[in-house]
């Protein structure tokens, strides 16, 4: 990871930190990232925003170094609790980096991954819906695993997903791909 490029609006501290081999120390910059987001959400400023997104997506989840990719994920997870019930504005920027993780060869980090995920799709709520379908096909990757925690991790999902799922039908939203019903 580039020390010397310039992740602002992230503090150089909350860069440092999400790449540092502790978790603690990465959830700790997790706690900051959300804090900041927050402050950007009051402030009704989305590029901001986005930018923190996209930092979090393309230098650290996306990122060759393991402990990046770990930061990454809890840090795009940060942002969706922040985000709140505004996070349906920022589902495909925050859900494709994460499940791309899911194909990670190190199984801590496709534990990550499905433990971030849960986090956005918790607080996304029925605005999952329209992503349903490349959620399932992340998922149905994961439900083979031979790791027992991923695999573990996955079933946790699975069962969130479901439930929004059948929420979200029962409440008249309609996830592409599925057959109308004509009444």
């Amino acid at each position: 990871m580039n020390t010397e490029k310039d992740f602002s609006p992230l503090t150089p501290n909350i860069v440092r930190a999400l790449n540092d081999k502790l978790y603690e120390k990465r959830k700790v910059a997790a706690l900051e990232i959300e804090k900041l987001v927050r402050e950007f959400v009051a402030q009704n400023n989305s590029t901001q925003i986005r930018h923190v997104i996209q930092i979090l997506a393309s230098e650290f989840a996306l990122s060759q170094h393991p402990h990046s990719r770990k930061g990454g994920l809890i840090g795009l997870a940060a942002c969706s609790i922040a985000l709140g019930k505004d996070s349906g504005l920022y589902l495909k920027e925050l859900i494709e980096p994460v499940l791309t993780c899911f194909n990670d060869s190190d199984s801590r980090l496709r534990y990550y991954a499905c433990e971030a995920l849960y986090n956005i799709v918790k607080v996304a709520r029925g605005a999952v819906l329209p992503h349903f379908n490349v959620l399932f096909d992340g998922l149905s990757k994961l439900a083979a695993d031979p790791d027992p925690n991923v695999k573990s991790g996955s079933e946790l999902l699975d069962r969130l997903l479901k439930v929004r799922f059948h929420s979200g039908i029962c409440s008249g939203h309609q996830p592409p791909g599925l057959p109308t019903r004509n009444p």
